[in-house]
């Protein structure tokens, strides 16, 4: 078998191959039998193939950004199985969406309706649950309701648009400005603060508090909110030259992952 002389080499290595070691550095023989290695390995397609773009890179990339009861790993699962033509990432936490966001923007978002309106990313798909588009928050507190005024009180709240944006959210819920937030990652995280009394109440979806308080012995009592209505889960295509794929896959989704998202059907805007 002839060897395959240096300028043959350089035309290897400019295709992709690199053995990552000086060939000057080595012996004479040991150089020549490397180079011929290498070209065994190229023409009988042993050497690995440079990496394919990902098969998700190829689909439309939806960010998602809800506090749901699942888990974000068994979200993002069920959502993967079910858009079979869509790349789907699940965020648990504001901070994470956001850092994500802002360095590689998606096709679109899946997030309640503030946060939509935060973003300043327009609704593409509504959803829905009993034909309604919104749902009641309340406050909930621990022993007995929230009554009277709430100005220096201590109000506990997931972090739905970082600190400003959430202060802003949860002062336009309570109708003042002077409550002190506490933040937290996760609705789960709200009942350590009753738990506690780290907080005085906490601010959350009206059948999360349900939920909620079939998770402690605490008496947990709540206090509806005069214009407490919040925006159900809603997508925003941001671009419009995948739109009608999103829109035909999330209208497609079955009963299970709708309610698994907290709505039961969607609506296109």
């Amino acid at each position: 078998m002839c060897l395959p002389t240096r300028r043959e080499f350089s035309k290897v290595a400019a295709n992709g191959v690199s053995v990552g070691i000086p060939l000057s550095s080595l012996p004479s023989v040991r150089r020549r039998l490397l180079l011929a290695g290498v070209v065994v390995w190229v023409a009988f397609g042993l050497w690995p193939a440079r990496p394919k773009r990902a098969e998700a890179q190829s689909k439309p990339l939806v960010y998602v950004f809800l506090q749901l009861d699942a888990k974000s790993s068994a979200v993002e699962k069920a959502l993967q199985q079910h858009l079979p033509d869509v790349a789907v990432t699940v965020f648990g936490r504001f901070r994470d969406f956001e850092e994500v966001f802002g360095s590689a923007r998606p096709d679109a978002v899946l997030c309640i309706t503030p946060v939509l309106e935060y973003l300043g990313a327009p609704v593409t798909l509504q959803g829905k649950r009993g034909g309604e588009t919104v749902e009641p928050y309340v406050i909930a507190s621990e022993g007995k309701p929230l009554d009277g005024s709430l100005a220096g009180k201590t109000i506990g709240v997931v972090d739905l648009m970082g600190r400003d944006g959430t202060q802003s959210f949860l002062n336009r819920l309570l109708k003042t400005n002077d409550v002190k937030m506490k933040r937290v990652s996760k609705i789960e995280d709200l009942l350590p603060l009753l738990e506690f009394s780290e907080a005085d109440g906490v601010v959350l979806p009206s059948a999360a508090a349900a939920r909620l308080a079939e998770r402690t012995r605490l008496p947990i009592k709540t206090r509806d909110l005069p214009d407490g209505m919040v925006g159900l889960p809603a997508v925003s295509v941001v671009n419009a030259a995948v739109r009608d794929v999103l829109v035909r896959s999330f209208q497609g989704l079955d009963g299970e992952t709708n309610r698994l998202l907290g709505i039961d059907s969607w609506s296109a805007q």
